[in-house]
Formats: structure tokens, C-alpha cells, sequence
């Protein structure tokens, strides 16, 4: 314990505790303790990246939010420079496409060379027309001009392995442009093409792997991982037969919410429950560890998470993000942070539209709650992540919402008590350390004593809040809610709003 920090006694602050939740108060007290002497690891700024699919044409996640000639922002070869633009101010490290679904009905071919000889097909997942106008070289030009990494999907359902190597070979034979190729998506579920059983994915992967590495070895490989880590006989299987091959493997989770105003809690610490998922099938890697030649562990890769909106049990794409999703979402990313590096990548569903983190149409671009913290936390978790202890009340949360209103939880899910507050922290490459603070409480405050390394004290701070949960950034109220900047005062507490998300910068006092 260093002699500068602030000194309570946990028996008072348990005493203070209590005081505040049996009086029924709007407040609690709280105390969190850095310890930059241990870091747990340094934080991959790909969990920061996002997702393109060709899903509905009416959800507009690529025609025309990102393609489009019949846009005054378009360029020569249509994209649209003002959403790139907006796109370079979020900070995106790397994207992945086509998909998803799309990916294993995707056949690359249709989509290069001059647009006016691109065939229109149907969309065999998702339905409607896919005219291919955005195709690779699009994708490729938008990441170069967005100035992230791109993250290609190959067609293992409806393709085939030459298709895959030459797709390789079309994007990396001059230079290495994709460094991210995944191989297969969902191939263990019934709605997906080409689905498999886990020993016939196994063979494949091992098979396709191995041809792309020698195709390509600079390139890395990702091999799915089963849905949310329910599976892990078929994680097993996959690292078994194609482990020696890859550098990720992936994992999908969903969490959702209805617009219920009693739902927020269940909402708030879902990513309690994804956190247990990525510990899961980290479990399973780290059996695999000991056989694997190649000493650079296997990464997770989350290469698709988001927070569905449903009305019923429909599916509602259009729905606008909220405070609310901000609160999940930030919850998602300290999961990430805390697991960091193991948790090497991770992509959000939908950069635009659809779930969006942007919602464009013709003429606008909104920027939602989601924007804010993917751009702030780009911006100030970074480094090395550290351990934190958070001293708080605590409760037993409600079951998470995951994936679909008639999902429930596996089995192997047990909820216990969980502290308000979510905390993480990093020790900069500046030097500076960075906190980013969730309050998960609906209705109270959170008065905290912060216990900061030697010499730390806070400069700057980033609030995303309001009253209320529901409150969105639309194309009518573009700016309904936006974070609070300001300078801080140098004493060692800090006061946390209900339902926010606080991000705070701490520099070394000058002497």
C-alpha cells in the first residue's frame, strides 16, 4: 500500500454499506483499488472492431449506407466518403465481411470487376436481391480509406477450397492487404449453409487450414468456435483436428432487451454472463495448450456480439441504440479487457445500421450512445490492463437476456451476487492510467474513493448518462445524449451517476 493513497477501513466502508442500502437511500459508497504492479495483459485494440453483412436490403447495412451512386458524397467508385469519414472518427481497428450467414452463400467472383457486368443474384440467406456492387475490392478500398484492417470470411458452405485460395491469392499476392481469414461461420447450426457435425468440420478446417497457410503464411486463422461456448466437445474436436493451424478461435454472443422498463437490470449484467462464456472456452484452449506446436496461443476471437432490440418476439433491426445498450456494451468490452490478451479480437453487430452503431441514411449520419463509448474506450483503454478491486454493495441480478426472448441461460450458468459497479483499468503507453467506471444501478449514485497508484490523481473525465435508460441519439434528435466532458479535481473520490458509463484519465502529479 503506497503512504500517498486515501485509507478507509473495509469495515467501515461495509458499515457505510449497509447504512445505504437499509436506508433505502440514492446513494452508495464505494471504493476501487488499482494495482499497477501486476497487469493482467496487454489490451488487443481489435476488440474494438466491427461487422459488415449483406443482410435485408430494407435493413440498409451496406446499400445505401455505404454504397451508393445516387449519393452527392459519393466517390468514383460510389462509396461514401462522409460516412467513411465518420468512420475514421470512431477509431475502427478492423472489420469484418461479408458476414455471418451471408458469408457461406457468398461467391467472391460475383463481386469484382466492372460494376455493370456483376451479376444480381438472390440473397440466398437472408432474401432479396444482391446486385454485388459492393464486393471485395470495395471492401478493401473502404478499409484503406477508413484506415482499419479488414477481416475476410470465406465461403465454406456453398464453396469450395480452390475458390477460397484464389480469393486469397485475388487480395494478397502483390502485398499483404487481409491479414484476418476466417473459415466457416456457425457451420454447427441448422439454419447455416453447408452446416456440419463437429467431427466433418474438424477435417475440413485441418484440411483448408493447412492449404491456406502454405497458400499464405502471414495471414491469420479462425476456426469456429461453438455458439457462446455451449459446446465444448465440439472446441474440442475443432482444436484436436485444425488447432495446430489456427490463431483465433471464435465465438458469437447475443444479448437482447424488449424496451420492458423493469428490464434494465437484466440487461445491465448480461455481460456477466458473456465474460463466463469467454472464461469457458478459454478453459478448452488452455487444455489444448500443451500440444500445440506453435508457442503463440490461440486467441478468442468474438467476431460477432451485439444487444438485439425485439417486439415480441420479432426481431426489430431498426430500433434505435440507448443509454441502456450503452450500459451493456461497456460491460462487454471491461469482460474483454479483463481477459485481455486472451479476448484478441471481437466485432460488433452492425457498424451501420441495423443494431447500428451509426444510423445513416440518404443525407445523415447519427452518431448513437455506441459510437461514443467504442470511440472513447479505443481512445483511453489501452496498454496494459490492470487488476481492480471494487469494494460496493452488491445483488443478485436477474437471469441475463441472451440471444432471444425464448433463450434462456445453459444450464451450466449460475448467477451469484454481483458488486454495482463493473470496473477496469489500464496503464497507458503514455504513462497515464485510464478507468472506465459502469454504474449498473438504476436509481443511485455512486460515491467512490479511488485508491490510485503513486502519484496518480484524476485530470480529465468522459460521462455518457440521463435520466432516462431509453434515451437515443435518432435521425430527429441527433444529439438527444452525448457524453460530458470535463477537467476533475485532484481529490481521490469520484461520483458515479446511476445507469452510466464513466471513463476517467489519471496523470502523475508534477512535483
Amino acid at each position: 500500500m503506497h503512504s500517498s493513497e486515501k485509507i478507509i477501513p473495509l469495515f467501515f466502508l461495509q458499515c457505510l454499506f449497509c447504512l445505504s442500502l437499509t436506508a433505502g437511500t440514492n446513494e452508495f459508497v464505494a471504493s476501487i483499488s488499482v494495482d499497477v504492479a501486476t497487469p493482467l495483459g496487454r489490451i488487443s485494440q481489435n476488440i474494438y472492431g466491427q461487422y459488415l453483412e449483406h443482410v435485408q436490403r430494407e435493413d440498409e447495412c451496406i446499400y445505401p449506407a455505404l454504397w451508393d451512386t445516387n449519393s452527392t458524397f459519393r466517390d468514383n467508385s460510389g462509396l461514401r466518403t462522409d460516412v467513411m469519414a465518420v468512420a475514421r472518427q470512431l477509431g475502427t481497428p478492423v472489420v469484418r465481411w461479408p458476414g455471418g450467414c451471408f458469408a457461406d452463400v457468398y461467391h467472391w467472383r460475383d463481386g469484382v470487376g466492372p460494376q455493370e457486368k456483376r451479376p444480381l443474384r438472390m440473397n440466398k440467406h437472408w432474401g432479396g436481391e444482391e446486385p454485388n456492387h459492393f464486393g471485395t475490392d470495395e471492401f478493401l478500398n473502404w478499409c484503406k480509406q477508413v484506415g482499419c484492417s479488414a477481416y475476410i470470411n470465406v465461403n465454406l458452405g456453398t464453396g469450395t477450397l480452390n475458390e477460397c485460395l484464389d480469393w486469397l491469392s485475388y487480395c494478397n499476392a502483390t502485398n499483404q492487404r487481409v491479414q484476418f481469414w476466417g473459415i466457416g461461420n456457425e457451420t454447427f447450426a441448422p439454419w447455416e449453409a453447408g452446416n456440419m457435425d463437429a467431427p466433418t468440420y474438424a477435417r475440413t478446417l485441418a484440411k483448408w487450414s493447412a492449404a491456406v497457410r502454405v497458400r499464405d503464411p502471414r495471414v491469420k486463422i479462425m476456426g469456429v468456435g461453438s455458439m457462446s461456448a455451449e459446446n465444448p466437445e465440439w472446441d474440442r474436436a475443432v482444436l484436436q483436428a485444425a488447432g495446430q493451424n489456427l490463431d483465433f478461435l471464435t465465438i458469437h454472443a447475443y444479448g437482447y432487451s424488449t424496451g420492458r422498463k423493469d428490464e434494465f437490470e437484466a440487461v445491465a449484467f448480461t455481460p456477466v454472463y458473456f465474460e463466463q462464456r469467454l472464461r469457458k472456452m478459454l478453459r478448452v484452449i488452455d487444455e489444448f495448450a500443451a500440444q500445440r506446436a506453435n508457442q503463440e496461443p490461440i486467441g478468442i476471437a468474438m467476431d460477432e456480439w451485439n444487444i438485439r432490440h425485439y417486439q415480441g418476439d420479432q426481431l426489430n433491426r431498426k430500433d434505435p441504440r440507448t443509454l441502456q445498450d450503452a450500459v451493456f456494451v461497456a460491460g462487454v468490452l471491461n469482460s474483454m479487457i479483463r481477459l485481455s490478451p486472451r479476448v484478441a479480437m471481437a466485432n460488433y453487430v452492425f457498424l451501420v445500421n441495423g443494431n447500428g452503431v451509426m444510423l445513416v441514411n440518404r443525407d445523415q449520419i447519427v452518431t448513437t450512445p455506441l459510437f461514443h463509448v467504442f470511440q472513447k474506450y479505443r481512445e483511453c483503454m489501452t496498454g496494459h490492463a490492470l487488476s481492480v478491486t471494487v469494494n460496493c454493495p452488491t445483488t443478485t441480478p436477474p437471469l441475463p437476456q441472451t440471444h432471444t426472448p425464448k433463450h434462456k441461460p445453459p444450464p451450466d450458468f449460475k448467477i451469484s451476487p454481483q458488486p454495482w459497479l463493473d470496473v477496469t483499468a489500464a496503464l497507458r503507453e503514455d504513462g497515464k492510467l485510464s478507468l472506465a467506471i459502469v454504474n449498473r444501478h438504476p436509481t443511485a449514485t455512486a460515491k467512490t474513493v479511488l485508491k490510485l497508484p503513486s502519484g496518480f490523481i484524476p485530470s480529465t473525465s468522459w460521462t455518457l448518462s440521463d435520466a432516462d435508460v431509453f434515451s437515443a441519439n435518432t435521425f430527429i434528435q441527433p444529439d438527444r445524449l452525448k457524453p460530458k466532458l470535463m477537467e476533475t479535481s485532484s481529490k481521490p473520490e469520484w461520483v458515479c451517476p446511476p445507469q452510466s458509463v464513466t471513463l476517467l484519465v489519471c496523470e502523475k502529479k508534477l512535483k
